[in-house]
């Protein structure tokens, strides 16, 4: 089988199909394009999700944190506590253990999460190091959530720009690689970009924005603006725009051409022969709503760019992207990531 992520063929017949049916306090479980569960407690709804960080290498620890708060403020809560597991390989050094504990507390203090638990061992099962983290958040019913889906007719915004955690991860582990061919400062530039991994905040004031018509859902949730939102992960931009499709039983047509992408990440894109469009991208939030103007003015208005790239249609019409040169092609469905080709 190869590295990454599976199928979304693999993902439901290995997996999805095979779990056992949920009790009556989970609203959502496991679904392909869903990365968090949804929970009942009490009055409350607690919101978790978890992910590892395989690709990290030495910087591990500060991207463990930030995909898991990422899935939690995809569903506009912020995420409150979470719990790391490292299993370090057999020839691993006491500092490089310590350093992503560092970098994970230093993380966790910047967003106000709590890490209350986890567990770290040695295990000559891996060769490099695995980091896992769950993170949750519980929110009141006076707090407004997204649908759960998006409508036809929705557009799909994208904030920052593509391949901001590839283009980190890349510049850090295969600096060799990209000395002398790219310009010293867009390298240095990638190189600090775990500033911008976080979608917490843009993930949060979207899902402040309620919906002024009033309408809830089943569990007596206001709506806010975002029908569904989703941060950019293994498969990238494009991969994560075919989840949300597939989730919401929708087509989608994304303009490649819109989507925003730095001098950096295009430099290090093309030196290493690899597509930023399908290159993870932590710190990217897509969001599919029918007001636009209104989530894009909140988010500029805390300095977050946001961009619309594409929009929701019938299913009929299914996944479809506008290359660079204009052309309208089929759009595959999530992969193995680009990351996994260096």
């Amino acid at each position: 089988m190869k590295n990454g992520k599976l199928s979304n063929e693999q993902l439901m017949d290995l997996v999805i199909s095979r779990l056992p049916q949920l009790s009556a306090n989970t609203l959502v479980g496991a679904s392909i394009g869903a990365d968090c569960a949804w929970l009942k407690v009490g009055d409350c709804l607690m919101v978790t999700s978890s992910d590892p960080i395989t690709a990290g290498g030495k910087n591990s620890g500060t991207l463990a944190i930030h995909v898991s708060c990422n899935d939690i403020a995809a569903c506009g809560v912020r995420p409150s506590g979470i719990l790391i597991v490292i299993i370090a390989p057999s020839d691993s050094s006491e500092k490089e253990i310590s350093d992503i504990v560092d970098q994970a507390s230093r993380e966790a203090a910047k967003l106000g999460v709590d890490i209350v638990g986890g567990h770290t061992e040695i295990s000559d099962a891996v060769n490099r190091f695995i980091v896992i983290s769950t993170a949750f958040g519980i929110i009141g019913k006076d707090h407004p959530v997204p649908a759960g889906r998006a409508r036809a007719g929705d557009k799909l915004v994208l904030t920052k720009t593509c391949g901001i955690e590839g283009s980190y991860i890349l510049s850090h582990e295969h600096i060799e690689k990209l000395k002398g061919k790219m310009s010293g400062d867009l390298l240095e530039e990638a190189r600090h970009y775990d500033s911008l991994i976080s979608v917490v905040d843009e993930g949060e004031i979207t899902g402040n924005l309620a919906k002024a018509s009033g309408e809830v859902n089943a569990e007596g949730f206001k709506l806010c603006k975002a029908d569904l939102m989703h941060d950019v992960t293994e498969g990238g931009v494009l991969g994560a725009a075919y989840e949300m499709a597939h989730f919401s039983d929708l087509g989608i047509t994304v303009d490649e051409r819109a989507i925003p992408m730095t001098d950096a990440t295009r430099e290090i894109c093309s030196i290493l022969n690899i597509d930023p469009y399908r290159l993870i991208s932590s710190g990217s939030l897509l969001i599919a709503t029918a007001e636009p103007d209104a989530v894009i003015e909140a988010l500029n208005a805390k300095n977050i760019k946001a961009t619309v790239i594409g929009e929701f249609t019938d299913k009929n019409e299914g996944y479809k992207s506008i290359n660079i040169n204009g052309y309208v092609t089929k759009m595959e469905p999530p992969s193995a990531d680009e990351l996994y080709k260096i």
